[in-house]
């Protein structure tokens, strides 16, 4: 085993629950179920990550994307994470990283009708085929994302990981921007990428190992034997 990067998408929130395509942060807050469920993941992330009897196990660092819903998610999963692993409160520091936030609807910011949902799912499509024009209007293409979203995780990699040892790095952000970074950071399939949804407080863990990007290690994609 190797350094690891966990991407967790943050807990429902309202916007989630409206069905509102909610992207540009500060964004809407966590439902008490999205409370929950970042509970539960960090709990989770305990024996994920090898924690327990006052130690932190793997995990290294945390960083969250500036989005109000990522960073309650991070708080409350690294709260239940330290309960759970015998940890003292606060113990694990949780860094805000500009550049991990969704990617923007543009025009259809905070629409909720199945057309405004079908043009994203396009746009969505474009992005894991690297299709550079693909976009909402409005919005971003998947070449904006990457300008800010991959120099973060391979400065993360590089950071914690760059010396092979056995640390994981976790990343609390968002579903269509974890789905089409990992697709590119780890070739991974279009198709698979596509219909691979990533639920709320779930996750996608890929290995750089010391390799470039784009051939990154895929080792999860969610909870994906129930998904594909």
């Amino acid at each position: 085993m190797t350094g690891r990067l966990i991407l967790l998408r943050h807990g429902q929130t309202y916007s989630n629950v409206a069905r509102r395509l909610d992207t540009r942060p500060p964004g809407a807050e966590l439902t008490d179920t999205g409370r929950n469920q970042a509970w539960n993941v960090g709990a989770e992330l305990v024996e994920y990550c090898g924690a327990g009897n006052g130690s932190a196990g793997r995990l290294e660092a945390v960083v969250s994307s500036v989005a109000l819903r990522a960073q309650q998610t991070a708080v409350l999963a690294m709260n239940a994470f330290e309960q759970t692993a015998g940890l003292r409160e606060h113990q694990m520091r949780i860094d805000v990283e500009v550049g991990l936030h969704e990617i923007f609807a543009g025009d259809h910011e905070m629409l909720a009708d199945d057309g405004a949902h079908r043009s994203y799912a396009t746009a969505l499509r474009g992005w894991l085929d690297a299709d550079g024009t693909a976009r909402i209007p409005g919005g971003e293409t998947y070449v904006e994302l990457m300008n800010r979203y991959r120099p973060v995780m391979e400065n993360l990699a590089e950071t914690h990981l760059g010396t092979g040892a056995d640390r994981d790095v976790l990343v609390v952000s968002h579903g269509a921007a974890i789905r089409t970074m990992a697709t590119h950071a780890a070739g991974v399939d279009p198709d698979f990428a596509f219909a691979g949804y990533l639920g709320n407080c779930r996750f996608i863990v890929l290995e750089p190992g010391d390799r470039p990007f784009g051939e990154w290690n895929l080792v999860r994609w969610a909870d994906v034997e129930h998904q594909i």
